[in-house]
């Protein structure tokens, strides 16, 4: 009986030990079959009845895996940030460390070998537990909300008849410390938005120096009720920080864990309190994904250290001192040290299955070693190698040996459609030298077209003259931001132009662009051949735009095609990339019987074009934290401002920011894109806000 009790006792202090968590860390949902496109009509369309919307998502991450590594195990993964803003703006009034989970993920995953889509998202508890807050006054609303969440989540999955299982993922391991907090003081500005436009800037520029994406910008003083519920800030906004070395390497290839996504993007809050020459910041620490989901490979620790230590060391670089976790609105943190160390380079640690494999190799090696004769043996091996199979005696027959067509050797052929035999394409090329000397500016060379003519450098007074000596009506002329006079853009068209668009379904096309830069000296036109095949589509019509062609060599002498081109076959169906999306996939802005009303008056709002089928073009400007994105790309293609928005039918439309940017910047690189991520998803926002009804 002593014996029992002793070694009961053991087993219990041992299962303190190992004790089993009592909080769990995420809800998940197992799905059968491919849930995607209904878990983003969940998302997007569904959770904002219940005050949850979304914050710069980021659809098919895998497809950019593809894209920069060359594969991924994955058939899909979502990062879809989530947030419930007039709930979490009251409880920052309490604890401002709130917003380090604001907004969360609604994630999504399937791996190719599943058949299972896995959807869901951290707990609130866990969310709460990693960011230290404990007071009642935020945790009890804050876990009350995701009750209405999961319970529309799960209403919804049964209402579309998908067969799902819940899943709940045990809390354990928990990382210490969770949290890194930073504050950053500075002198009172003149101005507020143009310091905080200057340091938001030259923050995201010091992250992306260092290979980081910001995924994501939301700023909650730009929301609806932010006056009233955050009327002791100056300023808050949250980033969603990524960075893709980081994202393949643990979320794709062997060993994947997607899992591990249910923390990404990182989300990192920055305020300034009323009255105060201070910044606070605050982000979980990516210590969390490694303890809570017990990740155990040494390459993928390797990273989540290294972002852990490189991020506070840009911080510090900025001027920022590291403080403790507490909640400032009731406590003074205290300062602490930052290693400042190199972190190590995780592309130089194996991988587990690295490690095995090595571990095989040197094992096959040692064994081959152990078999091979020694050095210092007398004995002579001598191998004989095996005699080559001899070749089988081919057949020759003779009969019609006087047909010389007949021996020789034959091969299958397979030609494309439209395909040219080579004599014919050496017939062709004998002419086609004289053919491409008498091409003109902006048409058709090679099978590429450009994207802009580029003209003499004139003044903005001077084009407009031009342009209308042309028989151009001049819709608008904006520079490209309030204080920069160097860059404007002039819009402009013809009653020829709007009636082929109308007629080709493609309003879109209804006006062209001009680029006045007074600094480089540079002029840029938009190339109706090139928009027109975009536009329009395999139905392209030459008549309209090789007319518009003449006009502008006739009025602008000197004219030059641009660097920037593409194939013109290619155009119709033109993406950035895999997943990206096409001139069709157009987003909806707005819904209404008075939206071209709605616009009239407001200040963003540079042109209204209204057109003969009822259609009405909007060209809008936005704030400036938007409006500037062409100086992080290239201010030489700023004619992408002002945003065009088409009015038709009660509904308003934009073409995707992803796509319509791709099509203006041709040569943009994915690097270059990255440095924008938070731009398309505040453009969206920006054109929503045009037609809200005044108050």
């Amino acid at each position: 009986m002593k014996r029992l009790f002793t070694l009961f006792a053991l087993l219990f202090s041992v299962g303190l030990l190992f004790a089993t968590p009592v909080k769990n860390l995420a809800v998940m949902y197992e799905i059968e079959g491919d849930a995607e496109t209904a878990y983003n009509t969940l998302v997007e369309k569904e959770l904002p009845k219940i005050g949850y919307v979304m914050a710069d998502p980021h659809h098919r991450v895998n497809d950019q895996y593809e894209e920069k590594y060359g594969s991924t195990t994955l058939d899909v993964l979502s990062f879809l940030p989530t947030v419930n803003d007039d709930l979490v703006m009251k409880l920052f009034n309490v604890d401002p460390r709130l917003a380090g989970f604001s907004p969360f993920n609604m994630l999504i995953y399937k791996k190719k070998n599943e058949s299972v889509t896995h959807v869901g998202h951290l707990t609130p508890e866990a969310m709460l537990d990693i960011l230290g807050i404990d007071d009642p006054k935020v945790t009890v609303s804050f876990i009350e909300s995701f009750k209405p969440l999961d319970m529309r989540i799960e209403t919804y999955f049964k209402s579309k008849g998908l067969h799902f299982k819940k899943v709940e993922i045990p809390y354990y391991n928990e990382a210490k410390p969770k949290m890194m907090n930073f504050e950053y003081r500075f002198d009172a500005p003149e101005d507020m938005d143009e310091f905080l436009e200057s340091f938001q800037n030259k923050f995201e520029l010091a992250f992306i120096d260092k290979g980081y994406l910001i995924a994501g910008f939301h700023n909650f003083m730009d929301t609806d009720n932010a006056d009233e519920l955050l009327k002791d800030f100056d300023a808050f906004w949250s980033y969603s920080l990524c960075h893709l070395g980081y994202s393949y390497a643990v979320f794709d290839n062997e060993g994947a864990r997607p899992d591990a996504g249910l923390f990404a993007p990182c989300t990192m809050y920055l305020y300034i309190k009323k009255g105060e020459n201070k910044m606070v910041v605050g982000m979980p620490r990516l210590a969390n994904v490694k303890h809570t989901l017990q990740i155990k490979d040494p390459k993928r620790i390797a990273w989540m250290d290294k972002l852990d230590k490189e991020i506070p060391q840009i911080m510090i670089s900025l001027g920022m001192k590291a403080v403790e976790n507490v909640n400032p609105l009731t406590q003074r943190p205290k300062e602490i040290a930052v290693d400042m160390t190199p972190p190590v380079d995780p592309t130089k640690v194996s991988s587990t299955s690295e490690q095995n494999r090595d571990k095989k190799t040197e094992k096959s090696e040692n064994k081959t070693k152990q078999n091979a004769p020694s050095v210092n043996d007398d004995t002579v091996h001598i191998i004989i190698p095996k005699p080559p199979v001899p070749p089988k005696p081919v057949k020759v027959s003779t009969e019609n040996a006087n047909d010389l067509n007949l021996r020789n050797i034959k091969f299958s052929k397979r030609y494309p459609p439209g395909y040219i035999p080579v004599r014919e394409r050496f017939k062709n090329n004998a002419t086609s030298t004289n053919k491409s000397a008498e091409t003109k500016v902006g048409e058709v060379t090679a099978g590429r077209v450009s994207a802009y003519l580029h003209a003499p450098y004139m003044n903005v007074d001077e084009a407009k003259k031009r342009l209308e000596k042309a028989g151009f009506k001049i819709l608008a002329v904006m520079p490209l931001t309030k204080k920069e006079k160097n860059l404007h853009v002039i819009v402009f068209t013809d009653s020829a132009l709007e009636k082929f668009a109308t007629q080709h379904n493609a309003e879109f096309l209804a006006n062209l662009r001009m680029l006045v830069d007074n600094k480089e000296k540079r002029i840029s036109i938009t190339n109706p051949v090139y928009f027109a095949k975009a536009f329009i589509g395999d139905k392209y019509d030459d008549s309209v735009p090789q007319k518009l062609l003449e006009t502008l060599r006739t009025h602008f002498k000197g004219l030059k095609n641009s660097d920037d081109k593409l194939k013109f076959q290619q155009l119709p169906h033109y993406r950035f990339m895999n997943g990206m999306p096409e001139y069709k996939d157009m987003v909806e802005v707005a819904l209404g019987d008075d939206l071209v009303a709605n616009t009239e008056g407001k200040k963003q709002v540079v042109f209204t074009q209204k057109l003969s089928n009822g259609a009405t073009l909007i060209g809008v400007k936005f704030r400036r934290r938007t409006q500037k994105f062409p100086y992080r790309i290239g201010t030489k293609n700023a004619l992408v401002l002002p945003y065009p928005i088409l009015v038709k039918n009660e509904k308003a439309y934009i073409m995707d920011p992803k796509y319509y940017i791709a099509l203006m910047y041709p040569s943009l690189k994915m690097s270059e894109f990255m440095t924008i991520a938070t731009v398309p998803d505040a453009i969206l926002k920006e054109c929503q806000r045009v037609f809200r009804k005044k108050k």
